[in-house]
């Protein structure tokens, strides 16, 4: 039997999704085959067990004075505008560990931290988020493109 140029390609098609799928059941942390893959449906978990956290939330927290803003964006980019008040902990900076040992000696394991940085693809506020997690901070939430989401709602800003 000879089969037409369809039917190969569907072959190797089906073959492909075939082993894909093998693949992923022998994962030992298997991909979710349906699901909101949309920045919106990562509003209530970021990665691991940190949360997110909505603008609004977030803004509250800022006007009660219930959360700590930490900055996880260069230095320069936080010299240029950042939440007022934030502190900066840039992940891939040399003064990083410097940094970090003072934030360690100075902010307890209980305050509330709510970590950003800017656009929808960065994911330093993640990273920050996972050696804050841990050092043993265990009260984080990330707020996920959160200087352009801050600016967009007229929030108060400092620059330097």
């Amino acid at each position: 039997m000879k089969l037409t140029l369809t039917q190969k390609v569907m072959t190797i098609l089906l073959f492909s999704l075939g082993m894909g799928l093998a693949v992923n059941s022998l994962r030992s942390t298997p991909l979710p085959l349906i699901g909101d893959w949309s920045h919106g449906g990562f509003s209530s978990e970021g990665q691991g067990d940190i949360p997110t956290v909505p603008l609004e939330e977030a803004v509250l927290r800022f006007l009660s004075n219930e959360a700590l803003f930490l900055d996880a964006r260069s230095e320069a980019d936080y010299q240029q505008g950042h939440i007022k008040g934030a502190l900066n902990l840039p992940v891939h900076a040399g003064i990083f560990g410097k940094r970090l040992q003072e934030f360690s000696l100075t902010v307890g394991r209980e305050r509330e931290l709510i970590v950003y940085c800017d656009g929808i693809d960065c994911s330093l506020d993640l990273e920050l988020a996972s050696i804050l997690r841990g050092l043993g901070h265990r009260n984080i939430k990330v707020l996920i493109n959160g200087w352009s989401q801050w600016m967009m709602a007229g929030m108060p800003f400092e620059a330097e």
